[in-house]
């Protein structure tokens, strides 16, 4: 029934037409005959829900009564985790809103004047809060599994050369999933996620190493690859001064020993050398 009851949602929600019912019910192994009649008892029984109801179903019965304008209809409970998460999100942006005047987005109505583009891994525990307090026109963002520079090497070329930001941040962090599957058999994934991870390359597992030491190292070792393939594409930049290419590690498991969350700053241009890094560190802390 799950095929059927999205289908009835997205027309009840005005987010599918009748005539294409049947074919999104179809897509989802649901009846096309079945699922466009009930689409198109939806479409009458719920006119914008005047009434807050859901349309009858099973033999007559009718489902409660919804506090919703446009009723969901679904399976109970197949909803909530959506409903959830769009109550929240909605509710935190209009905190957002009335803690910000007007003053707060004229800087930037106009245009973008980014400092740095950061390069991240799409993991949703990595997230920009944990690097700046304002991200807001201050970093240009791009994330892709892995943090890899080769598969979004558009977004991170408009970042550095039309924005010309002066950083470019690529942030590798702790546990990451795509490096840890490219370290691996991953018969058990789709095609376009494995084509997206193919571009990660690991180095030998190290004799007697364990399985978080490793993937730790793979982490690393991928933040140096990346760099290398930035620093390769913007050389002049590099060379003139106008780009530094930083590569680091948000590590919010520890995994590095330098505490919970830290950023560990792992390569500069292409050094790695941890001389050369703790000088550069020390330099920018002044």
């Amino acid at each position: 029934m799950r095929p059927l009851s999205l289908t009835l949602l997205l027309l009840s929600a005005g987010l599918l037409s009748c005539d294409k019912a049947a074919a999104h019910a179809a897509e989802h192994g649901a009846s096309a005959s079945s699922s466009a009649h009930g689409a198109a008892s939806a479409s009458h029984d719920a006119p914008g829900g005047a009434h807050g109801h859901a349309p009858a179903a099973n033999g007559g019965h009718q489902a409660a009564e919804s506090k919703l304008p446009v009723p969901f209809i679904g399976e109970p409970g197949s909803l909530d985790v959506a409903k959830g998460f769009m109550r929240a999100m909605l509710g935190d942006n209009e905190s957002f809103v009335s803690g910000h005047p007007t003053g707060h987005f004229q800087p930037f109505v106009a245009a973008e004047k980014p400092r740095a583009t950061l390069l991240a891994c799409a993991d949703s525990r990595v997230q920009a809060n944990a690097l700046v307090k304002g991200a807001e026109n201050d970093l240009f963002t791009v994330r892709n599994l892995g943090n890899q520079f080769k598969t979004a090497e558009g977004s991170v070329l408009y970042g550095v050369e039309h924005l010309a930001t002066s950083v470019l941040l690529i942030l590798g962090h702790s546990g990451c999933g795509a490096v840890k599957a490219a370290m691996g058999p991953h018969t058990d994934l789709e095609g376009p996620i494995k084509v997206e991870i193919d571009g990660i390359v690991v180095p030998p597992r190290k004799p007697g190493s364990n399985d978080g030491d490793a993937l730790t190292e793979a982490v690393v070792a991928n933040v140096h690859d990346q760099v290398r393939a930035a620093t390769t594409r913007f050389a002049d930049r590099v060379r003139e001064g106008r780009l530094v290419i930083v590569g680091a590690v948000y590590d919010f498991r520890n995994d590095l020993k330098q505490g919970f969350g830290r950023v560990t700053v792992v390569n500069v241009n292409g050094t790695s050398d941890p001389a050369a890094i703790t000088a550069f560190t020390k330099a920018v802390e002044k």
